[in-house]
């Protein structure tokens, strides 16, 4: 009987841990996005490999500078990850999540499967401060993961 009853309690703890960040409605389908590679002239400022923490998140990042030294561009490739409620991409100053220190680049609505993802950092308040790209759900305060970008 109490092995029955562990074995029962398990189940329901690693149902809920699993379930933390996450709300059935809102998850949408897993897509691929696909996006032109930084061109010969880009000026890459810096990426990394992900270090995972929930949802599956792995795949790699790189910051660089297209052309005209002022437009710059973050590209998530090989990028996979679980849809979550509430999930950022973030340009931060540490490895954790502060809401001083990040600065916004988008919201992902839907769950990645070895996805190539650009966005436009050029009307960020960019700075060589910001070493680390984040996956963070706020709603759960859930870190997905991060890349620290050298």
């Amino acid at each position: 009987m109490k092995k029955l009853f562990m074995i029962t309690l398990m189940a329901c703890i690693t149902t809920f841990v699993t379930a933390s960040c996450k709300k059935k409605e809102d998850l949408g389908p897993t897509t691929t996005v696909m996006s032109p590679p930084p061109s010969a002239e880009s000026d890459t400022i810096g990426g990394g490999t992900f270090s995972s923490y929930d949802h599956g998140l792995s795949g790699a990042s790189v910051l660089y500078k297209e052309g005209n030294p002022e437009v710059k561009k973050l590209r998530l490739y090989n990028f996979n990850m679980t849809a979550g409620p509430d999930v950022h991409v973030y340009l931060s100053k540490t490895s954790s999540y502060s809401a001083g220190n990040v600065i916004e680049i988008t919201k992902l609505t839907t769950g990645y499967t070895n996805s190539s993802i650009t966005f436009d950092v050029t009307s960020a308040n960019y700075s060589a401060d910001y070493k680390y790209v984040l996956v963070y759900c706020v709603q759960y305060s859930s870190l997905f993961g991060y890349t620290e970008l050298t």
